[in-house]
């Protein structure tokens, strides 16, 4: 039977926080609506809660798979859905009871977009922070995207480098079903930014958009501390994937979008970078290892100089010259002011 909407989970790992999760999807005024929890093979008692609210309410299905990462547990709820919109919420996150009420009544019920963008808050142990607004709230058709929100979706000159206008997450948004499945993240070998990977091709692509600034999710922070302290080896390579997926779907068809996916470039390589700093590599292994991997992927090659601002020109200049230990040892001088702030 068909729903107005289809909210999709992700699990793994998310034990200590799944409950709240669900109950407050559970608890939604609106009440056309199903829920898929896609267990991704998760090895604690995840499980075994998704089959339990299984058995206690009718709007839920659970769909136990091998782990295959975020993309494909994200595209196995997609494929079940039925509902005509689609949301997303991380397993470890919480909603509003009125999100749906709110985006049916504000958006839906009058304008019928093809997205929909709602405000979230970031989450702490002792405090709750509103994550940065994007666009006046309010109904965008093809007209005014093209005028106020595509040329700075991705990269907002305006901003701090590479801050956009969009806040590139998947669950602060809702996507009408038809165009998520023409424009969902196809390559499940992106293991970070998969994000960005369909939003910005959703939005490129949606002939219409409504802006809600109701905070209504709830990104939480207790459970990032340990990822964010992680090291991965293989962020260049996750680099290359998400920057080859991207301009394969949106590169050549706009050149302001084309000047902000440079710009994004940019900005991954250099966060990339200063990976290696915030997990306390060892400068030189750090060194080596950036070294390798920027000429294995050919990180720099087709990053252009022109539009981006001077410290990013400065720091990709350094790397295309290959100064790579002149870059590690200005990413751990900044480092340390940003920490000392």
């Amino acid at each position: 039977m068909k729903v107005t909407f289809s909210i999709i989970v992700p699990i793994y790992k998310v034990e200590e926080y799944l409950k709240k999760c669900v109950d407050s999807i559970l608890a939604q005024t609106f009440k056309d609506f199903e829920l898929i929890l896609v267990d991704d093979g998760s090895p604690d008692n995840c499980p075994k809660i998704c089959d339990e609210y299984q058995k206690k309410d009718s709007r839920v299905q659970v769909v136990h798979k091998k782990n295959e990462g975020l993309v494909k547990a994200r595209n196995t709820g997609l494929q079940k859905a039925t509902g005509e919109f689609i949301c997303y919420v991380d397993g470890d996150d919480w909603i509003s009871k009125d999100l749906l009420q709110t985006v049916y009544n504000k958006a839906i019920k009058k304008y019928h977009p093809d997205m929909v963008i709602f405000n979230a808050t970031r989450q702490y142990k002792d405090r709750q922070e509103e994550i940065s607004k994007g666009p006046e709230e309010g109904y965008y058709n093809k007209k005014a995207l093209k005028e106020q929100i595509y040329p700075y979706m991705m990269y907002d000159s305006r901003r701090p480098f590479c801050n956009g206008l969009i806040f590139p997450v998947a669950w602060n948004k809702i996507y009408k079903r038809k165009l998520l499945l023409h424009h969902f993240c196809k390559d499940g070998r992106i293991r970070m930014g998969e994000d960005n990977a369909f939003v910005y091709e959703c939005l490129y692509f949606a002939n219409s958009v409504y802006v809600c600034n109701d905070i209504l999710y709830y990104y939480n922070q207790l459970n990032v501390g340990s990822m964010t302290n992680t090291y991965d080896a293989d962020r260049f390579k996750n680099n290359r994937y998400l920057v080859d997926y991207i301009e394969k779907n949106l590169s050549g068809k706009d050149k302001v979008l084309d000047n902000q996916i440079n710009a994004f470039k940019a900005y991954w390589l250099i966060m990339a970078v200063f990976h290696e700093i915030k997990t306390k590599q060892p400068i030189l292994k750090a060194t080596k290892h950036i070294k390798i991997n920027i000429k294995k992927y050919k990180s720099v090659k087709s990053i252009k100089m022109k539009g981006l601002p001077i410290t990013a020109r400065i720091f990709i200049g350094l790397l295309k010259a290959k100064f790579i230990f002149l870059s590690v040892i200005a990413a751990t001088i900044v480092n340390k002011k940003r920490n000392a702030n």
